[in-house]
């Protein structure tokens, strides 16, 4: 079981990830949580949606999120020196620039993004390395194998990305097993079966690690 053993900012930003991928975006999501844990803000990636609530960017490459997150935070009741940023996929330049600019301390993220993931960025530039920012990630490697899994079978779903398969490739390139989950994942189109069938991100985390465990 990999579920029970998640953080509550852990399981929201999963939930917010399997939220995206039902609805056709890709599966990221996000949360800010106080130092005890407790979830000051929380968003998901809505690249790929035509409506979303308020002032929730949606339906355009700039809806991250991790940005989502931060523009719904009420940073009158945030201690910006504490709070911290958890991401289900390693951040990508312009989320590592909002965090930022935001004035927040710390970033976790679960999962390496070899394609645009944007940490590395955190000691190139004054501004950047005058935020001091923590960083710490993956911290479980079976949780990085599903995400990782989850999002190459989005990439590959993607009948419009004129390079999905060497973007899928490219993901699973520092994690095979995620390459060969998110290969038999696609193949199956169980996820797209479990979303239809409403499963719930517990159901579908747990079950894929099992079958991670299971191959290990």
């Amino acid at each position: 079981m990999l579920w029970q053993f998640l953080s509550i900012p852990w399981q929201t930003a999963a939930s917010e990830a399997w939220t995206s991928y039902c609805q056709g975006s890709l599966p990221h999501g996000a949360v800010l949580a106080d130092a005890s844990g407790n979830i000051m803000s929380q968003g998901r990636n809505r690249i790929h949606e035509r409506e979303a609530p308020g002032t929730i960017i949606h339906g355009q490459k700039l809806a991250h999120a991790e940005l989502n997150t931060l523009l719904q935070t009420d940073w009158n009741t945030v201690d910006r020196s504490s709070v911290i940023l958890y991401s289900t996929i390693e951040p990508c330049a312009m989320c590592v620039g909002a965090v930022r600019m935001a004035n927040v301390r710390e970033i976790r993220y679960a999962a390496r993004d070899t394609t645009s993931g944007g940490l590395s960025l955190l000691d190139k530039t004054p501004f950047l390395v005058k935020g001091q920012i923590r960083v710490t990630g993956p911290e479980n490697t079976t949780l990085e194998i599903v995400l990782l899994a989850m999002l190459i079978d989005t990439a590959l779903n993607m009948t419009d990305h004129p390079a999905k398969e060497a973007w899928a490739a490219e993901l699973a390139s520092q994690v095979p097993a995620a390459g060969i989950l998110g290969n038999e994942l696609h193949a199956s189109r169980q996820l797209c079966l479990w979303a239809e069938e409403g499963r719930s991100a517990s159901f579908v985390f747990d079950t894929l690690a099992e079958w991670v465990l299971s191959s290990s």
